[in-house]
């Protein structure tokens, strides 16, 4: 073991070599180096300790300065004994060395683990905050997906208190105690040093975790992409500017968000200030004067809404004049809800007009957009909100509006979420298929009633068929006019033309973001987690799988009406023939009501529904085991259940004739009661009831957790997990199967295996 001289610079070991050796330092610095961190090895520390329970270095070595150390060969732990036998002095060294490098490791960690949880705290504060300055100014506050997506971050083998403090008293030994504790005893020595190993390797380990977490995560608030919250914060503070909105708090938030932004030390230098001198020189008062002259020039063109929009569907000009009169006459009626004769007619023509400018204008703007036009603000509101008189609605109204109907993209539509235009337009390009008529009719179906009927011939029926300007006229003649009335919730009254008197709040809290639908769906399948699960079939002959059943999630459809209204409905089960196909769920686009329970009530309606169409004609056959017979039977045989009291027998009657003897609305009230109640522990159905939802609609695995002691649930939820073991190792078994022939899984049933472990 003759000394080593390394100079200044020079790489010792580097990161990825094979362990086969420790080097002592006797003289100079060797930086320990990793994702960043840099560790200063002086005299009578160890290189390459906290890598010796490993097979590679996980860090690079270099030296700081001119050092001189002493090279001992090492390959694991046994290789100890050898070392200490050739030089007993080192035993104390080693020792000492091991967990003083230790602690300086968990300084590491430690620095890391206050940036994480400082870091996802603050997030989630100031996300918090931005969202109520939105709500105090009345803007709809920004999303970042990032920043949904984040979860706290859970480490595998992260540092204990005990261990911890463990190390820190071990460093507070004095040097002489050590040695008397120690003396020649090896064994010892080995068993610190080993303790010390494993400690650094978990704390490097959890500090690379916590790096990339950080990595991923810190653009949520500054990213060079711009999509961050630094932008939210300042593009609200200009929406508060034009609205002449007080900018008090919102000029506070901007600066703690910058304060913590520049001290955190996650963050660019350069970046930040580049981005803080920008807001720094924007003038705030000229944004809010080019909004007022916009403004201005818009209020002119509001003015002759009606007009503009007969023009642009290229109404006649005397039949626009007619229709201005019908409207006129509308919006004169002292009750426009009133049941008089002359009211009816009044608002029946209203109606009529609406729904034959809105076909007009809807192909028109198709034609225009093909040519590449842009549809301007007035003809979007019409087309999305239903907004089609100025005067109707205010100038207040008009210009919040407006300013939705510009952010309506990101604000209302998505994969699964559409307006009403936009739903026309995939109907259109045969992206989906026109919806089902009040009589349960398809557009196959009424192709063929009207045939039956004589309207359409023999030989025409292909065409018929694959027309899609006929398929929107079929959607719009029928789900369009039906749904709009029936989610307006005035099923008698209801007129589509939107009036002021229709809104009972600010239009942005009323709107029914992409957003906020997604939360309440995922409140909903954060209890029943099998909800939108449907059955997919695999098929790999190759590996003599024939066909083997997976579970898919297949997210409904939610389309927005353009109505002020207080219902929803679960329009139809899935969007065809097939029942992996989206369900098609109808909302109103402005609502004061309840939003979760709104959407209760349609998953509610879809589990029935879902059910009836898997099930076929056996939907409600008692030998059939499926959620809609058991209940058929409960329903039907409740006065002859001898598990049922008396009182709970009163209150299945009761239940039924407050649903009319419906037994879809009948579930679906205590569809609703599960989710808000029973998921919580708080018994208010009975058993057979309880049962049942149990076995159909069971709880996901953390809402199982919190009752799987409760006497009520314990039976059947055992049940449910024998089950689902049962078919996790069977679709295991297919895929190691597949695997093992050289096949291809595709992912949709890997994640099928997720699903079963829910």
């Amino acid at each position: 073991m003759e000394p080593i001289t390394i100079e200044k610079g020079k790489k010792l070991i580097n990161e990825g070599d094979p362990v086969d050796s420790m080097y002592v330092v006797l003289k100079g610095k060797i930086v320990q180096q990793w994702r960043g961190q840099k560790l200063a090895l002086g005299p009578g520390t160890v290189a390459g300790l906290s890598d010796a329970l490993n097979i590679s270095y996980e860090a690079d070595y270099t030296a700081a300065e001119d050092s001189t150390i002493i090279r001992c060969s090492y390959k694991h732990m046994s290789d100890f004994e050898a070392i200490f036998k050739e030089q007993p002095v080192y035993i104390f060294g080693f020792a000492k060395g091991s967990f003083r490098q230790c602690r300086d490791v968990f300084k590491i960690y430690d620095g890391y683990k206050k940036k994480v949880d400082d870091f996802t705290d603050y997030c989630r504060g100031i996300n918090s905050e931005y969202r109520k300055q939105c709500r105090a100014i009345g803007a709809t506050a920004g999303e970042i997906p990032m920043l949904e997506e984040m979860e706290p971050l859970e480490l595998n083998g992260e540092i204990l208190k005990w261990e911890h403090d463990y190390i820190d008293s071990l460093n507070s030994v004095d040097n002489k105690e050590i040695e008397n504790i120690y003396g020649k005893r090896t064994e010892i020595v080995n068993g610190v040093i080993g303790i010390s190993c494993g400690y650094m390797k978990r704390a490097i380990e959890c500090s690379e975790t916590m790096g990339f977490y950080l990595d991923e995560f810190t653009p949520i608030l500054l990213s060079a992409e711009r999509d961050d919250m630094f932008e939210l914060i300042f593009n609200l503070r200009i929406y508060a500017a034009e609205r002449g909105a007080a900018q008090d708090d919102i000029i506070k938030l901007m600066k703690m968000l910058y304060k913590y932004l520049s001290t955190c030390g996650l963050y660019d230098k350069a970046l930040l200030k580049e981005r803080w001198t920008e807001y720094e020189s924007h003038d705030f008062a000229a944004s809010a004067a080019a909004f007022d002259e916009a403004k201005m020039q818009k209020q002119a063109e509001f003015t002759q809404t009606f007009e503009h929009i007969c023009e642009f569907a290229e109404i006649e000009e005397e039949k626009v004049e007619e229709y201005r009169a019908q409207l006129d006459a509308y919006l004169a009626l002292s009750d426009r809800e009133g049941k008089e004769d002359n009211e009816r007619r009044t608002r029946k023509k209203a109606t009529d007009l609406f729904y034959e400018i809105y076909l007009k204008t809807f192909f028109r703007a198709l034609e225009f957009e093909a040519y590449g036009g842009e549809l301007d603000t007035i003809i979007l509101m019409f087309l999305n909100f239903g907004y089609i008189d100025y005067g109707a609605v205010g100038e207040e109204l008009t210009n919040e509006l407006a300013d939705i109907v510009e952010r309506l993209d990101t604000l209302c539509q998505s994969e699964h979420c559409f307006t009403i235009y936009s739903w026309l337009r995939a109907v259109y390009a045969g992206e989906r298929e026109p919806s089902k008529n009040e009589l349960d009719l398809d557009y196959r179906g009424f192709i063929l009633e009207e045939r039956k009927m004589g309207n359409i011939s023999e030989a025409d029926m292909p065409t018929w068929m694959n027309d899609q300007e006929q398929k929107v006229k079929f959607e719009i003649n029928n789900f369009f006019v039906s749904s709009n009335r029936t989610t307006s919730g005035k099923m008698t009254a209801f007129c589509p033309v939107l009036t002021k008197e229709d809104f009972g709040a600010e239009p942005s809290r009323m709107l029914l973001t992409s957003s906020k639908l997604q939360e309440a769906l995922g409140k909903i399948e954060e209890v029943d987690y099998g909800i939108f699960l449907r059955e997919g079939y695999f098929t790999d002959m190759e590996a003599n799988v024939k066909s083997e059943a997976y579970l898919k999630r297949v997210e409904p459809d939610i389309i927005l009406l353009p109505n002020c209204g207080m219902r929803a409905m679960m329009w139809q089960e899935c969007g065809g023939i097939k029942v992996d196909s989206p369900g098609r769920f109808v909302f109103p686009m402005f609502t004061f009501d309840d939003l979760d329970k709104l959407m209760i009530y349609c998953c509610g309606a879809f589990r029935w529904e879902i059910c009836r169409k898997e099930q076929g004609p056996r939907w409600n056959d008692i030998s059939s085991d499926c959620l809609t017979s058991d209940f058929y039977d409960y329903f039907t045989f409740y006065r002859k259940n001898k598990e049922l009291s008396a009182e709970n027998k009163e209150k299945v009657k009761i239940l039924l004739k407050s649903s009319r003897n419906n037994m879809r609305e009948a579930f679906t009230k205590q569809y609703t009661i599960w989710i808000n109640f029973e998921a919580k522990g708080s018994i208010r159905l009975n058993k057979a009831e309880r049962n049942i939802l149990n076995k159909y609609c069971t709880f996901s695995k953390a809402y199982r957790s919190k009752v799987a002691n409760h006497p009520m649930y314990e039976q059947v939820l055992s049940r449910h997990e024998i089950k689902t073991a049962q078919a996790v190792n069977h679709l295991k078994t297919i895929i190691d199967k597949v695997e093992k022939n050289g096949g291809e899984v595709p992912d949709e049933v890997r994640q099928g295996m997720d699903y079963l472990r829910m």
